[in-house]
């Protein structure tokens, strides 16, 4: 017994010496890995001053570095000046009413068509002239050098485009009908789904892109393919094809407007929202509203939505389209935790910087394409938070005098950069075929942001153009293929004065 009990002794002060020099291993080896972390995060610190941890985990367009990829890194510096009041808006709205052009055979000069100016009835040949005017009388002398997958697009494809718009279904006199378009889309030039480019490689610019179409927007229907599935519409400054499934048709004019500019609405100012997904079928389950949109509020917001109470929640009013194409609504519920204002929001530097900022790394989408934006549907998509009506065309935004446009094509670079220095941050800035939004100065730099294509570094040898198709912060010391900077290329200042 006594020699049992010994053995047992022996065994378990042998066990707890193991488990002790374990514990004393695990514990040095515990401190040995703080200590290297102490150590990586002191390097950390004395290669980032500003104790970023993002400061090393992303890319920057040259000349620009990670601090700058924040927005209150540009706010803190900017003086936080209202750019337009509410009342300014308000009146730009309305000197800038939207219009389309077109020019009739006969004519020698275009004249204007405005959406919110429509007669009962129009005639046929301006019909008949707007969608011309957008895809050509002949498609293969307009279009000669097409690609689908990397091969020609056949003459006999672009015939049979052009005959699916069936123009000769254009009667003497149109009857405008007014509908709401349903879900984000992108309006074609041609009734088709498919994509076209210019080159065998491309992949992002599809020739057929007319622009996007936002939720809940008012257009107007002026023709239909000749299957019907199609319909040609006006919205605002663009025409185009887009699925007639996707539009609900109004009884008439007021009903239309009731919709398409709400007195009580809430604004998306996230980049997007995701409404949320619900336990009865709704056609607005995970629905994904873009930044701009603007969403019509019900009256009744305490009845019960999709078997579950409104509490915490705004309740919308959405459009939806029947059985046989024309428009009902139904009440969806908003969290007031998602990134919605009631209203628009008050137009300060520090507000349009946010919400550029918000887009910072997605990517670009041609006219819409991707559900993202180019240059011009970014700074549209932007300012549509406060209310700001812009047209699709980058340069017709340019060139509006009531933003404070000013010519600066023939300044010289000094003259720019003094220009830019009285330029109040959240402003656009243009040059050829490129809009920006003025982020401020850094060491005497001017910086933008912007949904871009492509640019060359200021320190490139060769030219080499670099492949960007994203939003970023940049300099204007970036280059173009002219081998000018974009601050000497830079031809529109928005620079107010009043």
């Amino acid at each position: 017994m006594k020699k049992k009990t010994i053995v047992l002794l022996y065994l378990m002060l042998v066990l707890m010496t193991i488990l002790g020099a374990g514990l004393i291993i695990e514990g040095s080896s515990r401190s040995i890995n703080m200590t290297r972390a102490s150590s990586v995060s002191e390097d950390s610190i004395d290669e980032n001053e500003s104790g970023d941890p993002v400061y090393d985990l992303v890319s920057c367009v040259e000349g620009t570095t990670p601090d700058m990829l924040s927005a209150d890194h540009w706010t803190s510096a900017a003086e936080n000046e209202v750019l337009f009041n509410q009342e300014e808006i308000e009146d730009f709205n309305k000197n800038n009413p939207a219009f389309v052009y077109y020019q009739l055979p006969d004519q020698g000069s275009r004249r204007k068509l405005y959406m919110d100016d429509l007669r009962e009835s129009m005639d046929g040949d301006i019909v008949r002239a707007l969608i011309a005017g957008e895809s050509a009388d002949d498609p293969q002398q307009e279009y000669p050098d097409l690609y689908q997958d990397g091969e020609p697009v056949s003459d006999a494809y672009l015939e049979g485009l052009y005959e699916d718009m069936a123009l000769d279904m254009i009667p003497a006199t149109v009857i405008p009908r007014y509908a709401i378009n349903l879900n984000r889309t992108t309006a074609k030039i041609f009734p088709t789904g498919d994509k076209a480019f210019d080159s065998a490689d491309d992949i992002w610019f599809d020739s057929f892109v007319s622009a996007e179409v936002m939720p809940f927007s008012g257009v107007v229907i002026l023709h239909e393919s000749r299957d019907g599935s199609y319909s040609y519409i006006l919205n605002g400054t663009y025409l185009g094809w887009v699925k007639t499934d996707n539009l609900a048709l109004c009884s008439g004019y007021d009903e239309w407007k009731r919709y398409s500019d709400p007195e009580r609405f809430v604004v998306v100012t996230g980049s997007e929202i995701v409404l949320d997904e619900t336990a009865l079928d709704s056609p607005y389950s995970g629905m994904i509203l873009p930044m701009g949109c603007r969403v019509p509020l019900s009256d009744d917001h305490d009845s019960p939505v999709g078997g579950r109470s409104t509490y915490g929640c705004y309740t919308a009013e959405l459009p939806v389209r029947d059985e046989e194409g024309r428009l009902e609504s139904i009440r969806v519920l908003i969290p007031v935790s998602k990134d919605v204002s009631i209203g628009y929001l008050p137009m300060t530097s520090a507000n349009v910087i946010g919400q550029a900022f918000k887009f910072l790394g997605r990517v670009y989408g041609y006219g819409g394409e991707l559900s993202s934006n180019d240059c011009s549907g970014f700074a549209r998509q932007v300012y549509a938070c406060f209310g700001l009506k812009l047209p699709r065309n980058a340069k017709a935004i340019a060139e509006m005098a009531d933003l404070g446009s000013i010519n600066t094509s023939m300044m010289t670079t000094k003259a720019k950069l003094r220009l830019l220095s009285q330029t109040k941050p959240g402003l656009p800035l243009y040059m050829d075929g490129h809009l920006m939004i003025y982020l401020g100065m850094e060491e005497g730099r001017p910086y933008v942001i912007s949904s871009c294509a492509t640019y060359i570094a200021p320190s490139s040898q060769d030219g080499s153009v670099e492949d960007a198709y994203c939003v970023f912060v940049s300099g204007l010391d970036l280059l173009r293929k002219n081998g000018k900077s974009w601050l000497e290329d830079l031809s529109y200042i928005m620079c107010r004065e009043y």
